[in-house]
């Protein structure tokens, strides 16, 4: 079961001609066999994060997009304006199709909540960007979807896609998605849990899925404070993206729904977290909430017969990297569950017990000077195996700049710099714009009692640290990330080396 797909993969028509539309769907469906562990059922996830947008919204663009053409409704020659209230994942998916159907814009219309991270993926794919208030209901003049009909109303030749409303929403589920869960599943499934935003993708799979699997239960998962279920409109907002609404879409089908289960944000972020490190999957947050309620959803099934659970992971992680693949950010809104938590504090503190830089007994400062020559630092670095070399004023001693090894290697293949050139003309400076056009480096202070925790986050944006005292008038030694894993490994087996 695991990593199957019911079709073998097309080649991108990069390298052969084939079309690029063959590479979306037939995704696989794989066991969460760490999250399954923690249940007594066999649980599968469908990867429609696969697809070539990391959404499973691809399926829904691309039948769209067949239907304009097979109704005549895009202007031969012209250019056509499609206008997309969605959470982002519709108009993403539509502006990477549309170009090879022919000539559109997009425009498109997104909540608040939507993340910087695929505003910017959007505004790469050429889409005009409309945001609209998170609270406003789907009735009012502020809602995206009014908004949408108007923009579309005044603009010449645009067309309003309403996923919403959208037959061809449901129908491309109940038509290919569930054909492909029903093969792919043998015909052996006990229940389908998925996330309801637009009822499209929940309405057609249990459609096709609950006429040839007798007894299947099917779940809708929506987030904390959505009012898809009832339809009662909340004030409240959430964070996590493509699930959840404040009114009940035309589309969904109530009736074909067994269950529903809300999640909060707290637990869709930290599964989503533990899916992306536990199973290797780069699901995004709203597959953290699929899952979470699959979960929960099986402490109440009958384990005789070990049910088989299949939940729909719809988008990827990868278009979420400041929100939920940051810990910081998800510290910062309490979405860390409590292993996650203690996790991030041990890495943030505990790991290094208040230790500071001084305890990595780092060997004395190598320098030169920026009249030295590139020859001979280069010289220097290579006898030492030194990747850096501070650069002091050979005056008042006061670090000005660095250089590195690999810079001036690349410089002096390139034929750009000459060995007899002075340091000073190659040098990463602290203090002006550096002589070979680039930005002065911004310098952050580091001193022997800089906790080993602060530098470990320098780690992450830098190759190495100048290790100076608190007036910067010395330069006392180069730290790296090495020194830091040799420390941790000397206090582990105490005080043996690598």
């Amino acid at each position: 079961m695991a990593s199957t797909k019911i079709a073998p993969p097309a080649i991108a028509d990069a390298v052969v001609g084939t079309s690029f539309h063959s590479t979306i769907g037939n995704t696989p469906i794989v066991r969460l066999v760490a999250t399954g562990s923690k249940t007594q059922v066999e649980l599968l996830a469908k990867t429609e994060f696969s697809n070539p947008s990391g959404s499973i919204k691809d399926r829904v663009a691309q039948r769209i997009l067949a239907g304009l053409e097979a109704t005549n409704k895009i202007k031969s020659g012209g250019i056509t304006t499609l206008v997309v209230p969605s959470s982002g994942n519709l108009a993403i998916s539509l502006a990477l199709l549309a170009p090879r159907h022919g000539h559109y814009k997009v425009i498109g219309l997104v909540p608040e909540r939507t993340s910087q991270d695929r505003i910017q993926l959007l505004k790469s794919l050429g889409v005009e960007i409309v945001r609209t208030p998170i609270e406003a209901h789907a009735d009012s003049a502020e809602s995206q979807f009014s908004i949408a009909k108007k923009i579309a109303t005044d603009l010449p030749d645009a067309i309003l896609i309403d996923e919403f409303a959208d037959a061809a929403n449901v129908q491309v589920h109940s038509q290919e998605t569930a054909e492909e869960i029903f093969i792919q599943c043998e015909g052996r499934l006990d229940v389908l849990v998925v996330g309801v935003e637009t009822g499209g993708a929940i309405t057609g799979l249990a459609r096709t899925l609950k006429a040839k699997i007798p007894g299947l239960k099917v779940v809708g998962v929506e987030p904390e404070h959505s009012s898809i279920q009832d339809g009662v409109h909340r004030s409240s907002a959430w964070k996590v993206e493509d699930i959840g609404g404040n009114f009940t879409p035309s589309i969904l089908d109530r009736s074909l729904i067994d269950a529903w289960i809300k999640v909060s944000d707290q637990e869709s972020y930290s599964t989503a977290r533990q899916i992306i490190r536990e199973e290797g999957l780069f699901c995004g947050p709203s597959s953290g909430s699929v899952v979470a309620a699959a979960v929960r959803y099986a402490e109440s099934l009958s384990k005789e017969t070990k049910p088989r659970v299949l939940t729909i992971l719809n988008d990827t992680g990868r278009n979420y990297p400041s929100t939920l693949l940051s810990d910081d950010w998800l510290l910062e809104h309490d979405l860390m569950d409590e292993t996650m938590a203690r996790s991030a504090a041990y890495h943030r503190h505990e790991k290094y017990r208040l230790a500071s830089v001084e305890e990595l007994q780092l060997p004395a400062a190598v320098t030169i000077p920026p009249t030295a020559t590139v020859g001979y630092a280069l010289d220097l670095m290579m006898t030492r195996e030194f990747s850096q070399l501070p650069v002091l004023n050979p005056t008042n001693r006061k670090l000005m700049g660095y250089i590195s090894l690999t810079a001036l290697t690349t410089l002096l293949e390139e034929g750009q710099a000459q060995e007899s050139d002075l340091v000073s003309k190659w040098m990463y400076s602290f203090l002006k714009k550096n002589k070979s056009g680039g930005p002065r480096t911004k310098y952050e202070t580091i001193t022997p009692m800089t906790p080993l925790s602060d530098l470990s986050k320098f780690f992450e944006k830098h190759s190495f640290a100048v290790v100076t005292d608190d007036d910067r008038r010395w330069c006392l030694g180069v730290a790296t990330k090495y020194d830091l894993m040799t420390f941790l490994n000397r206090r582990q087996t105490g005080g043996r080396a690598f």
